[in-house]
């Protein structure tokens, strides 16, 4: 299952309204085939089989196609001198494109 990192979710938890959700996905994309999708939904805005987990406050939906790609997936908050964001560590990406924003990997079916 996916997983978040205490930054990660301090930083969701932060800027996060009560009835607010996130929604991380896979979808086709980028130059190494697919690429990471985060964003903020409300709650009430839950698709029929989402995959549901709750890190802290903070409630991710996983659409089905993406929760097994996403299976061994680290989310993390880094900053550093030039950016800030969410990171995405997936055991099983194959191959990362160089500014890491989006990856193969064998068997996705987003």
């Amino acid at each position: 299952m996916i997983s978040f990192t205490k930054n990660a979710v301090q930083k969701l938890e932060s800027a996060l309204d009560s009835t607010d959700c996130i929604r991380v996905g896979v979808i086709t994309g980028g130059c190494s085939g697919y690429r990471y999708s985060l964003a903020v939904e409300e709650q009430q805005d839950k698709r029929e089989n989402d995959v549901i987990v709750e890190f802290g406050n903070v409630k991710v939906y996983i659409d089905p196609s993406s929760a097994e790609t996403l299976s061994h997936t680290v989310v993390d908050y880094v900053e550093s001198i030039g950016s800030a964001g969410f990171k995405f560590e997936n055991q099983k990406a194959t191959n990362t494109c160089g500014c890491g924003a989006s990856f193969a990997s064998e068997g996705c079916s987003a």
